[in-house]
């Protein structure tokens, strides 16, 4: 299947949603529930603003039960889509970033209305890109072939990449199972061809990682001692609640 990408619009408010499909705006959500910031976050916070990482976000939360039994993407009727918690969660990722000056560069996702929607609300902007819709689809080793591409691909200088996408297609590569809104952190190796999951970021501790007292100003040598300290952080492997 040829891969689509197509950049959407960002409109007047950055953190205005796009609707899919011809439908209005969600309303924003009640806050994100806020929990400890992971163990290593000084470290991972020092090595993610020195740029270098691929950061692959399973959509944030999204109503219960399954897809339509025939999909159209440009129909957000047809698919599970964010509820209020997932917006809010997708709302707090933007904060974090915003607030902890972590640099985003080229940001991908899956073309289904609740990845788009949780790339627009925590990024504002990404390119829409068919191998990361969910590998029930089709085409399955195709998909998995390009995604493990971009994860081993690094990112332009001093920025971390995003992808945007599903459970299934994460644990498929790496054996580990993102709840929704969930980050991992990727290290692509030098040389290309090969990458590290460094950490973890569940949805709900983006809030207290953005106010982590622990969290130094950035500079040369604090980004590669986090980046050498992330690098042994444990990756948790919770299981997610829906293959989607």
């Amino acid at each position: 299947m040829p891969r689509l990408l197509k950049r959407a619009a960002l409109g007047c408010a950055a953190l205005a949603v796009i609707g899919c499909g011809g439908r209005s705006a969600p309303s924003p959500g009640p806050p994100a529930p806020v929990v400890a910031p992971p163990v290593n976050a000084a470290e991972l916070v020092r090595a993610l603003r020195g740029g270098g990482f691929v950061l692959f976000v399973r959509h944030a939360a999204s109503a219960p039960g399954d897809d339509g039994a025939r999909v159209v993407i440009e129909d957000c009727r047809t698919q599970r889509n964010l509820t209020a918690v997932g917006q809010a969660q997708a709302q707090a990722i933007h904060a974090a970033l915003t607030r902890l000056r972590i640099p985003i560069g080229e940001v991908r996702a899956s073309p289904y209305c609740r990845a788009a929607d949780t790339a627009r609300l925590a990024f504002g902007y990404m390119l829409l890109d068919n191998d990361l819709r969910p590998l029930r689809d089709g085409h399955s080793a195709t998909h998995l072939a390009a995604v493990r591409h971009l994860l081993a691909t690094p990112p332009v200088p001093g920025t971390n990449a995003v992808l945007v996408g599903h459970a299934d297609t994460f644990a498929k590569l790496t054996g580990i199972e993102l709840g929704e809104g969930d980050t991992a952190v990727v290290r692509p190796e030098p040389g290309g061809g090969s990458w590290t999951v460094v950490g973890r970021i569940a949805a709900a501790q983006w809030s207290a990682l953005a106010i982590a007292r622990a969290v130094a100003p950035s500079t040369e040598s604090n980004r590669r001692a986090g980046a050498a300290a992330v690098a042994t952080a444990p990756v948790s492997t919770a299981a997610a609640a829906r293959e989607g």
